[in-house]
């Protein structure tokens, strides 16, 4: 029998949006702790302390954000999608 229910094109979108954002998310975190091990390495070297810090400050700031924007998606696919007239 066919449903009357619509397709549920929200959350396809919003979980689409979230794992677009996780691989990005991830990507950049991966680069990052590319630098982080490569400063690690290199320690014997001067300044074997700046690629560390620009790992661990990329990572914070690509973090931060993604914690947020996860959070709106999932408040927002459990939202109902009432329309009160």
């Amino acid at each position: 029998m066919i449903s009357n229910e619509p397709l549920p094109l929200k959350n396809l979108g919003l979980w689409s949006l979230f794992f677009l954002a996780a691989f990005l998310a991830a990507y950049i975190i991966f680069a990052a702790m590319v630098s982080v091990w490569v400063g690690l390495t290199h320690v014997q070297q001067d300044g074997f302390w700046m690629p560390i810090l620009t790992g661990i400050l990329v990572m914070i700031v690509v973090l931060w954000p993604f914690v947020r924007l996860s959070r709106l998606i999932l408040n927002a696919m459990k939202e109902k999608d009432a329309i009160s007239i």
